[in-house]
């Protein structure tokens, strides 16, 4: 499902680019969606707003109101889930990938304590 989610954002991107010759590419990306998800999303397009909004750090990126908890958790799980303020669809931003580590970090010197004396 989370791939469902990432596609239609990435629909909405392309969308939002109005780029004509991508037509075949947003064609695929609508292939591989639920009707029923398509045709909320394009209604509220068709109202000039977004289809689906990232969620980070539990804060909806459309309205900005901070979402419960168990909504973001079944999110990572794969579920889809919908804003309950702007009742769009949320989706998680892509994982990035981290960079390669090529560098060996630096070893800190390791020094004796020094003993304590008694008094």
């Amino acid at each position: 499902m989370a791939n469902i989610l990432q596609d239609l954002y990435r629909l909405q991107t392309l969308d939002s680019a109005g780029k004509k010759h991508d037509l075949a590419l947003a064609a695929g990306l609508r292939a591989g969606i639920p009707q029923g998800m398509l045709t909320n999303y394009d209604r509220a397009r068709a109202r000039g707003k977004k289809g689906i909004a990232l969620l980070r750090n539990n804060v909806c990126s459309s309205c900005r109101m901070q979402v419960p908890v168990a909504v973001a958790a079944s999110l990572k799980r794969g579920d889809i889930q919908v804003c309950g303020c702007c009742g769009l669809y949320l989706c998680l931003p892509e994982p990035e990938q981290p960079p390669p580590a090529n560098t060996v970090p630096a070893t800190r010197e390791v020094r004796p304590r020094k003993k304590k004396t008694a008094v």
